[in-house]
């Protein structure tokens, strides 16, 4: 055999096995006591043609010491080894793919993590089956969709390595779906918000007995009704953030939760989700109800906390306190991120045009329309003709 694994169709010399590429799969060829054998293995491509070479090396052995295998079962078995070395190394090249080309890591980032077990599960996967194990999951448009273009983004990686030699998803196309409008994040009214903001302000529903009161959290809500800002954001903010000389409110960073939990402990601190810093106005009524959370603090401290002193837990406040709330009040159930999607249907509702809409909010046009064009204030009258 060539030493170069790219060098195929070489007459082989008497007693060792030929390495070739038939239609993309590797195929080894030899002859022995005047009979012409043929074996043929998985794709052909760089990782395995290394791994096919010792196959075809103990074929050789077995010639050559009289311990040949007629059957060829041996080499069969050896073959589907092979196979088992080959669909472990994919996951461990989506790995590295991983971490190393996409800055991520499979053990925080979900869609990550969900797309290595997905792989882990498949078991044997090569470039000729990994599209139908993917067309045979049950997922949802938007859930195929989004894997579909991550593993495509990962196969063309692969063939640029020459470890495969073509990328399956390249001619395949996005499911079409009907985006539903999600009934617990539709905008509040601004009758909802006003009573939201006094349940929380005056400890309407807050159990006498306890310890903790709803009203710790009233500058916390009141800032995610004000400015639009994504849960994470704001439960990252710090002190240093709010800039009082220039009367702004940077937005930068957060403190996004992990698989692990949503607890202070398994937070980790990195850029907003789009990596842009975007700057919001520090109004009156934003400086009266930030003035005393932010006093005495440090420029790293957080200005929202929970009342042990550590980062808010937006899972568990949203169950146990502001679910509750709503509930109270009559109100139907909302998730926190409704805040965010109230204040982008407000702008837009109130004459801020698209663009300053997305800018405020840290997304493009496109999204601030698709998204928060929900108008809150129906009109009376259509425009006349």
């Amino acid at each position: 055999m060539s030493s170069n694994w790219s060098q195929i169709g070489h007459k082989n010399e008497r007693g060792t096995v030929g390495l070739s590429n038939y239609k993309n799969r590797i195929r080894l060829r030899w002859s022995y006591q005047s009979k012409r054998y043929s074996l043929n293995l998985e794709a052909y491509n760089k990782v395995n043609v290394l791994l096919a070479k010792k196959v075809a090396l103990q074929i050789e052995n077995d010639m050559l010491n009289d311990t040949f295998d007629y059957s060829l079962n041996r080499y069969k078995n050896n073959g589907k080894e092979v196979n088992r070395i080959i669909n472990k190394t994919v996951i461990e090249y989506f790995e590295e793919w991983t971490t190393n080309y996409r800055q991520m890591d499979c053990e925080k980032h979900t869609n990550y993590n969900s797309i290595r077990n997905m792989l882990k599960k498949w078991g044997n996967i090569d470039q000729r089956n990994i599209l139908s194990k993917l067309n045979s999951e049950t997922f949802c448009a938007g859930t195929y969709n989004r894997r579909l273009s991550m593993l495509s983004s990962f196969a063309k990686w692969l063939v640029k390595k020459s470890i495969w030699s073509n990328n399956p998803f390249e001619d395949v196309s996005h499911k079409k779906f009907k985006k539903k409008v999600q009934s617990t994040r539709k905008p509040f009214t601004p009758e909802e918000i006003k009573k939201v903001l006094d349940a929380f302000k005056n400890d309407t529903y807050c159990p006498k007995c306890s310890v903790f009161k709803h009203s710790h959290y009233y500058p916390f809500m009141y800032f995610l009704f004000k400015t639009g800002v994504r849960n994470a954001e704001a439960i990252g903010l710090r002190v240093g953030s709010i800039d009082l000389q220039k009367n702004q409110i940077h937005i930068k960073e957060v403190l996004a939760r992990t698989l692990k939990n949503t607890s202070s402990l398994h937070r980790i601190r990195k850029e907003t989700k789009n990596g842009k810093e975007r700057v919001l106005p520090l109004t009156s009524d934003l400086l009266e109800v930030l003035l005393p959370v932010i006093q005495n603090k440090n420029t790293d401290d957080l200005v929202f906390q929970s009342p042990t002193g550590l980062a808010i837990d937006d899972n568990n406040f949203r169950s146990r306190i502001f679910q509750e709330i709503l509930k109270s009040l009559g109100i139907e159930k909302r998730v926190l991120y409704a805040c965010r999607h109230t204040f982008g249907s407000r702008c837009i509702d109130g004459g801020i045009t698209p663009v300053m809409t997305a800018f405020l909010m840290g997304n493009n046009p496109e999204t601030a329309l698709r998204n928060y064009v929900h108008q809150v204030n129906i009109p009376n009258e259509l425009p006349n003709i």
